[in-house]
């Protein structure tokens, strides 16, 4: 049942709530926003009190799903008649991922791109966005329906939280019944006569598909021919009949639409997980890297990205390069760099003198900025991921550590001769002398395997 807003619902409870604006339309329905902040409401377009009655039972099923501690918008009440539905938890100061995806008429791309965040924040809410799917998996449950218009993120710029709506798509993986999906993010064997039920790998080429479209504000399989083409040649398309846009042999389907060259935000790591799940994984399903994959490698993408002072851009840094690739104006900032070494023998301090063998890659931070180091970079996948374990900052040509881990760390001189005990919530400043002669810590106790944290500066492009 259509709505004109501002508009007024009921609870089956007897609240009455004032919907103010439209958040999000699907196939089943609208969600709207409720006056105050704190609740959505969705409305579906089927009212009758057959319909009205599947969703109370559908709602007391959701509740007893494990959804405990997720990102995910818990169904708190039914709609009363004349409408069918059901009110759902949001958080404050959200809005649609598909703000971000869709670029506004008579906006450039690129504009659009940095005035969203750009690169750096893109990265940061698709790891939050597949931590949340590899819980959901792990649980033996699945969404069914990634899709930007079901995926709400931080207003601001500078936050990255993530929280999922229409609960009502999560059910059990394999579990029964007809799917659902958003035609232009949904897995090929989701399609009609496809025979097949939601499950994780069919989630996870939807989130794939929706990470594509976040990162390169381009469908990967709607390429320009298409794209000027009518809404059957485009559902031809998504039905997986023509080949990845990027696809790195088969040309036929190029895109030459949004951002270009996608080396600008496709580092080479997530382009090979984009070809894993579009050309590998099209039809073999079991090639999709999962959830828990896509979100190390994401976050491990966004370790490395640093801002342009020209242009407002953020990027992949490259030391091979000296300025922005997307301006050419700006030289490369000067960076710290810390990188991760694993199993060390007790006794034996890094040689600097030799390439590190990295555990999980490099995190870089324009100098001056604090580099927050986080557990999941240390630990590897642990829970909650994203928790402070150290805050690093170069001041000139000295080091100051705060330390965060819980208990206390070593400080290591260059040579090895001299340890120093750094308790927990302590900060310490070192001289840290220049990149090849540099302090490291120590965090074995930690965990095994031995771990060091070994730091560096870049001083940048040429002027």
């Amino acid at each position: 049942m259509s709505l004109t807003l501002p508009g007024k619902v009921r609870t089956a409870s007897g609240t009455t709530l004032k919907l103010i604006r439209e958040l999000g339309r699907g196939g089943q329905g609208s969600v709207y926003e409720v006056e105050g902040g704190r609740h959505a409401v969705k409305v579906l377009r089927e009212a009758s009190s057959e319909r009205a009655a599947e969703w109370a039972g559908r709602l007391k099923a959701l509740r007893r799903l494990p959804l405990d501690g997720l990102s995910v918008a818990s169904p708190i009440d039914t709609l009363a008649p004349p409408h069918v539905g059901y009110v759902m938890d949001l958080l404050d100061g959200l809005t649609p991922l598909s703000r971000l995806t869709s670029v506004p008429a008579g906006s450039r791309a690129v504009e659009h791109y940095r005035d969203t965040g750009g690169l750096r924040r893109r990265l940061s809410l698709l790891a939050r966005l597949a931590d949340v799917l590899a819980v959901l998996h792990a649980r033996g449950l699945v969404y069914q329906d990634p899709s930007p218009s079901n995926i709400f993120v931080s207003e601001l710029l500078d936050r990255d939280h993530v929280w999922l709506i229409d609960t009502d798509n999560v059910s059990f993986a394999g579990a029964r019944g007809c799917p659902v999906y958003t035609r232009r993010y949904s897995a090929p064997e989701l399609r009609p006569g496809a025979g097949r039920w939601a499950d994780s790998l069919s989630d996870i080429f939807a989130f794939a598909v929706v990470a594509f479209e976040l990162l390169t504000l381009d469908h990967p399989f709607v390429g320009d021919e298409l794209y000027e083409d009518d809404e059957e040649a485009e559902a031809e398309a998504l039905n997986g009949s023509h080949p990845w846009v990027d696809h790195p042999t088969d040309r036929s389907n190029v895109s030459t639409r949004g951002i270009q060259p996608r080396g600008l935000v496709l580092p080479p790591a997530l382009e090979s997980m984009f070809r894993a799940t579009f050309v590998d994984g099209l039809r073999r399903r079991d090639r999709r890297p999962g959830a828990g994959r896509w979100a190390d490698a994401l976050r491990d993408a966004g370790t490395s990205v640093v801002p342009c002072p020209a242009c407002g851009l953020t990027y992949q840094l490259d030391l091979s390069a000296e300025r922005c690739p997307w301006c050419d104006e700006a030289p490369r900032p000067p960076t710290l760099h810390v990188r991760l070494l694993l199993d060390l023998p007790d006794g034996m301090t890094p040689d600097h003198s030799r390439p590190p063998v990295a555990d999980r890659g490099e995190l870089v931070t324009v100098q001056g900025d604090e580099l927050r180091v986080s557990r999941g970079f240390v630990l590897g996948r642990v829970a909650d991921p994203n928790r402070l374990m150290l805050q690093l900052r170069w001041e000139g040509d000295h080091m100051k550590i705060g330390n965060y881990a819980g208990q206390a760390i070593e400080l290591v001189a260059p040579d090895g001769s001299k340890f120093r005990t750094l308790p927990h919530e302590r900060v310490a400043s070192i001289r840290a002398g220049r990149a090849g002669k540099m302090w490291s810590l120590r965090l074995a106790r930690l965990g095994r395997p031995n771990r060091w944290l070994c730091f560096a500066t870049d001083p940048g492009g040429r002027q």
